[in-house]
């Protein structure tokens, strides 16, 4: 269930991957050929590569694939490697877990100050919220492989 959810977003970031390419080619139509540019295509493009970013990260992370570097696994045992691995999952959950309560300390204190972007006023606020749950997930991912790694 958990892994078709991170699915699910994955996807959703996909699609909205599509819309972008979708809003730049409107973009360059209409400000190169109608001479009429959209106002709001930059902010528009900065939102949603937010959402790119942060609906794709537990997906990645939860199927490996992210780019990992082995420059201890030479020196260690294979036990040795098994607890060193667990400890930087552990490690990592716990900074992801960091980062997702300050970036919901920082979303609603942005959101008591009224923060949104220029030309269009979309509120940061929720974009803010996607980034904290998508670290949320992110630490829970990372903490699920610590425990595949412990119990294997």
């Amino acid at each position: 269930m958990f892994d078709r959810a991170l699915r699910a977003l994955a996807l959703a970031g996909g699609a909205v991957l599509l819309g972008l390419m979708a809003l730049i080619a409107f973009d360059v139509v209409m400000r190169y050929l109608l001479r009429l540019p959209f106002l709001g295509a930059y902010e528009m493009t900065e939102l949603a590569m937010a959402l790119i970013v942060f609906l794709g990260l537990p997906y990645c992370a939860a199927t490996n694939g992210h780019v990992a570097v082995d420059l201890l696994a030479a020196l260690l045992d294979r036990p040795g490697m098994r607890w060193f691995n667990a400890a930087l999952h552990l490690a990592g959950a716990a900074v992801t877990a960091v980062m997702s309560w300050q970036a919901v300390l920082y979303a609603f204190e942005s959101s008591s100050r009224g923060e949104a972007t220029n030309m269009l006023k979309i509120s940061h606020f929720p974009f803010q919220l996607l980034t904290a749950a998508s670290m949320l997930l992110f630490a829970l991912v990372l903490l699920r492989q610590a425990w595949r790694v412990i119990h294997r």
